[in-house]
């Protein structure tokens, strides 16, 4: 008997061959002068000579609006799509789709009946059709795709009566990177590779079983699009990155264990999303008005601090108090971004308090992230597919 589980995959699969047609005829062209654009804005070197950072700019323009094409028409339905059918449960990190469909071929291995045989490799022929006739991740839907073959090849490959491969054309390389700088400068070296990027949780990597940290292609190509024109807009734009890497991204691995738990984690976690920025972005301890991690400046007329901060630290509100008494003292003092890291309700709510107490709650520039490691969709009720 074909379960929910499996029905809800089969709609899906459906859902893609009756859009395929104007995949291929709309939008393909549409990816193919992205790829041609992105190839052309990343030989340019907008971090060391005007000339470039100008053209860059210009691409960028070009670009956007293309992005914007393929999220409202392929992106945005295909994951509301996902989710509407519980295939997705809503994750940033979109492990959710590996999770539930992986749980739903163990439920139905063990659950079918002769009769579905013929169903399960109609909707095999009609997957495969659809990836080899569309040819493309659509830029917007690398990690996506990726999944969906490596987890429906484990459902297809059940019923299979031969030793063909037909998933293996489809499969992404996986592309081991010490870090986000280096995951985003090989894709921008060839971004049309079928290729899946990872970069290890830093320490806590090897103490946890070698954990790795998947990004998604799509974050990384459109990672540079946002131009900031003060270092007050660029500080607030790399900490919502920080927050975006480390909440919906997996980025909170870094923390995993009490040991990693500590502001250097937090800042060597900052480091990576800063790689491309053509702000300088650089640590400094103290320059007059006590700690400070990172400044963001161009020249000397236009300077931000930015400060990482743990929730749980036992000093939280006497270092925020300081933070106040220099902002009422200081008639032209440094703009300054401060982002907290909690991890777990009762940091937070600690946090929260005392910004409270000290007024600083509607702070736009004082921002919470949640380092939390959150349950993964294979501890969840199978109901909850």
């Amino acid at each position: 008997m074909i379960t929910k589980e499996i029905q809800n995959i089969f709609e899906f699969i459906s859902f893609l061959d009756s859009n395929k047609k104007d995949y291929i005829q709309k939008y393909l062209p549409i990816c193919e002068e992205l790829e041609k654009l992105i190839g052309q804005r990343n030989q340019l070197n907008p971090h060391e000579n005007y000339r470039d950072k100008q053209k860059y700019d210009v691409f960028q323009k070009e670009i956007s609006p293309k992005f914007d094409i393929l999220l409202s028409n392929i992106y945005h339905p295909v994951m509301d799509k996902l989710s509407e059918l519980k295939i997705w449960s809503g994750d940033q990190a979109k492990s959710s789709i590996s999770n539930n469909i992986s749980s739903a071929a163990t439920n139905f291995k063990s659950t079918f009946e002769s009769d579905d045989v013929p169903l399960v490799i109609a909707y095999e022929n009609k997957y495969l059709n659809f990836r080899k006739e569309t040819n493309s991740n659509f830029l917007t839907l690398e990690l996506v795709f990726s999944l969906l073959d490596r987890d429906l090849k484990e459902l297809f490959d059940y019923f299979k009566d031969s030793d063909e491969g037909e998933f293996d054309a489809l499969m992404a390389e996986v592309i081991q990177c010490n870090s986000l700088e280096e995951a985003v400068r090989l894709h921008q070296e060839n971004p049309s590779q079928n290729k899946r990027f990872s970069i290890p949780s830093l320490d806590a990597a090897t103490e946890n079983g070698g954990q790795i940290i998947e990004i998604d292609r799509y974050d990384m190509l459109t990672h540079p699009v946002k131009k900031t024109n003060s270092s007050l807009e660029e500080a607030v734009y790399r900490i919502k990155l920080l927050k975006r890497f480390i909440e919906n991204n997996n980025g909170n691995r870094a923390f995993r264990g009490v040991e990693n738990q500590n502001e250097s984690v937090f800042q060597l976690v900052f480091k990576s999303i800063c790689s491309d920025s053509i702000w300088d972005i650089n640590s400094e301890i103290d320059n007059g008005r006590g700690p400070v991690d990172f400044t963001v400046s161009r020249g000397a007329m236009d300077k931000t601090v930015i400060e990482l901060k743990l929730a749980k630290s036992s000093k939280r509100k006497q270092n925020l108090q300081y933070q106040v008494d220099i902002y009422k003292q200081a008639k032209h003092s440094d703009q300054s971004v401060i982002a907290i890291l909690h991890f777990n309700k009762a940091e937070r709510d600690r946090a929260v308090k005392i910004l409270k107490e000290l007024n600083l709650d509607k702070f736009k520039n004082i921002i919470l992230i949640d380092g939390e490691e959150k349950p993964s969709a294979s501890n969840v009720k199978s109901g909850n597919l």
